[in-house]
């Protein structure tokens, strides 16, 4: 269990590198637009609530 803790942790991290990555081929003549912070409070929240929920079934 504790190294699926581990593998988790790493996809997560890995996903929210994917994410905020930007592609080399970005036109110069856009904008740039900021990510909506509510989202990322909201994704904390519901990674929080599903360890909190695996922890619980133990």
């Amino acid at each position: 269990m504790k190294n699926n803790k581990y593998l988790v942790l790493a996809v997560f991290i890995l996903v929210g590198t994917i994410v905020h990555a930007q592609a080399p081929g970005f036109e110069e003549d856009v904008t740039d637009a900021a990510p909506i912070p509510g989202l990322l409070l909201a994704l904390c929240a519901a990674i929080g609530i599903g360890v909190a929920k695996l922890r619980a079934k133990k």
